[in-house]
Protein backbone atom coordinates (compact mmCIF):
# COMPACT_ATOMS: atom_id res chain seq x y z
CA UNK A 1 0.00 0.00 0.00
CA UNK A 2 0.49 3.94 -0.88
CA UNK A 3 1.67 4.95 2.86
CA UNK A 4 0.32 8.53 1.90
CA UNK A 5 -2.88 7.72 0.09
CA UNK A 6 -3.22 3.65 1.84
CA UNK A 7 -4.12 2.88 -2.20
CA UNK A 8 -2.17 0.30 -3.13
CA UNK A 9 1.18 1.26 -5.28
CA UNK A 10 0.13 1.34 -9.48
CA UNK A 11 1.42 -1.52 -10.85
CA UNK A 12 2.79 -1.03 -14.36
CA UNK A 13 1.00 -3.48 -17.19
CA UNK A 14 2.43 -4.95 -19.94
CA UNK A 15 1.04 -7.12 -22.63
CA UNK A 16 2.96 -8.86 -25.34
CA UNK A 17 1.10 -8.27 -28.70
CA UNK A 18 2.15 -10.71 -32.06
CA UNK A 19 4.23 -8.77 -34.34
CA UNK A 20 0.78 -8.66 -36.83
CA UNK A 21 -0.83 -6.55 -34.31
CA UNK A 22 2.20 -4.27 -33.11
CA UNK A 23 1.69 -0.97 -34.07
CA UNK A 24 4.69 -0.17 -36.46
CA UNK A 25 3.77 -4.03 -38.71
CA UNK A 26 0.15 -1.88 -38.49
CA UNK A 27 1.30 0.84 -40.34
CA UNK A 28 3.59 -0.96 -42.60
CA UNK A 29 0.54 -3.30 -43.87
CA UNK A 30 -1.57 0.45 -44.01
CA UNK A 31 1.07 1.64 -46.07
CA UNK A 32 1.03 -0.69 -48.78
CA UNK A 33 -2.98 0.32 -49.42
CA UNK A 34 -2.47 4.01 -48.94
CA UNK A 35 -3.64 6.03 -52.05
CA UNK A 36 -2.00 9.54 -52.96
CA UNK A 37 -3.71 12.23 -55.40
CA UNK A 38 -1.02 12.76 -57.93
CA UNK A 39 -1.53 16.10 -60.14
CA UNK A 40 -1.46 15.40 -64.06
CA UNK A 41 -0.58 17.78 -67.53
CA UNK A 42 -1.25 17.03 -70.42
CA UNK A 43 0.41 18.89 -73.16
CA UNK A 44 -0.36 18.89 -76.75
CA UNK A 45 -2.53 16.15 -78.31
CA UNK A 46 -3.15 14.71 -75.30
CA UNK A 47 -4.88 17.78 -73.67
CA UNK A 48 -7.02 17.86 -76.41
CA UNK A 49 -7.77 14.24 -76.38
CA UNK A 50 -8.54 13.87 -72.49
CA UNK A 51 -10.34 16.54 -72.28
CA UNK A 52 -8.65 18.33 -70.12
CA UNK A 53 -5.39 20.04 -69.42
CA UNK A 54 -4.63 18.76 -66.08
CA UNK A 55 -5.95 16.27 -63.88
CA UNK A 56 -5.64 15.20 -60.08
CA UNK A 57 -5.54 11.00 -59.89
CA UNK A 58 -5.66 8.91 -57.34
CA UNK A 59 -2.69 6.13 -57.29
CA UNK A 60 -1.66 3.21 -54.91
CA UNK A 61 1.36 4.24 -53.32
CA UNK A 62 3.47 1.59 -55.31
CA UNK A 63 2.05 2.20 -58.71
CA UNK A 64 4.46 3.07 -61.58
CA UNK A 65 4.16 6.10 -64.26
CA UNK A 66 2.71 3.02 -67.01
CA UNK A 67 -0.12 2.00 -63.73
CA UNK A 68 -0.67 6.18 -63.81
CA UNK A 69 -1.35 5.88 -67.90
CA UNK A 70 -3.10 2.57 -68.07
CA UNK A 71 -5.92 4.60 -65.13
CA UNK A 72 -5.57 7.33 -67.68
CA UNK A 73 -6.58 5.47 -70.51
CA UNK A 74 -9.35 3.52 -69.04
CA UNK A 75 -11.14 6.86 -68.19
CA UNK A 76 -10.14 9.31 -71.21
CA UNK A 77 -11.51 6.83 -73.61
CA UNK A 78 -10.29 5.38 -76.76
CA UNK A 79 -8.33 8.12 -78.77
CA UNK A 80 -6.13 8.54 -75.81
CA UNK A 81 -5.73 5.31 -75.19
CA UNK A 82 -4.62 5.32 -78.82
CA UNK A 83 -2.09 8.28 -78.23
CA UNK A 84 -0.38 6.89 -75.37
CA UNK A 85 -0.56 2.85 -76.06
CA UNK A 86 0.51 1.25 -79.13
CA UNK A 87 -0.58 -1.84 -77.63
CA UNK A 88 -1.39 -3.15 -74.23
CA UNK A 89 1.16 -2.12 -71.46
CA UNK A 90 3.94 -0.70 -74.88
CA UNK A 91 3.60 3.35 -74.92
CA UNK A 92 4.27 4.99 -78.15
CA UNK A 93 7.36 5.57 -78.86
CA UNK A 94 6.59 9.29 -79.20
CA UNK A 95 4.80 9.83 -75.77
CA UNK A 96 7.34 11.11 -73.06
CA UNK A 97 6.34 11.44 -69.40
CA UNK A 98 8.33 13.83 -66.54
CA UNK A 99 7.62 12.87 -63.09
CA UNK A 100 8.70 16.45 -61.02
CA UNK A 101 10.01 17.98 -64.13
CA UNK A 102 12.85 15.39 -64.78
CA UNK A 103 11.86 12.99 -68.16
CA UNK A 104 11.12 9.37 -66.23
CA UNK A 105 11.01 5.85 -67.12
CA UNK A 106 7.41 4.02 -67.57
CA UNK A 107 8.68 1.57 -64.83
CA UNK A 108 9.36 4.41 -62.44
CA UNK A 109 7.40 4.68 -59.37
CA UNK A 110 5.14 7.64 -59.49
CA UNK A 111 5.82 7.76 -55.74
CA UNK A 112 9.43 7.04 -54.77
CA UNK A 113 10.10 6.70 -50.88
CA UNK A 114 8.37 9.38 -49.03
CA UNK A 115 8.03 11.74 -51.99
CA UNK A 116 6.01 15.07 -51.41
CA UNK A 117 3.03 15.65 -54.15
CA UNK A 118 3.94 14.55 -57.43
CA UNK A 119 3.51 16.62 -60.61
CA UNK A 120 3.62 14.08 -63.78
CA UNK A 121 3.65 15.53 -67.32
CA UNK A 122 2.41 13.60 -70.17
CA UNK A 123 3.76 14.97 -73.43
CA UNK A 124 3.08 13.21 -77.03
CA UNK A 125 5.87 14.48 -79.58
CA UNK A 126 4.39 15.46 -82.77
CA UNK A 127 5.79 13.17 -85.62
CA UNK A 128 6.45 15.35 -88.48
CA UNK A 129 8.67 14.24 -92.11
CA UNK A 130 11.53 16.55 -92.71
CA UNK A 131 12.79 17.09 -96.30
CA UNK A 132 15.18 18.80 -98.56
CA UNK A 133 14.24 22.45 -99.85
Amino acid sequence: MDGASGAPPAIECLHWLPPSSRPSAKRRERRNDLKRQVAVRFFGVLGRLAGRQEASVEVDEGATLLDLLSLLAETAGPDFRGAVFRAPNEAQTNLRVFLNQEEAALTDRVLPGNASPAQVDLLALTAFEGGGL
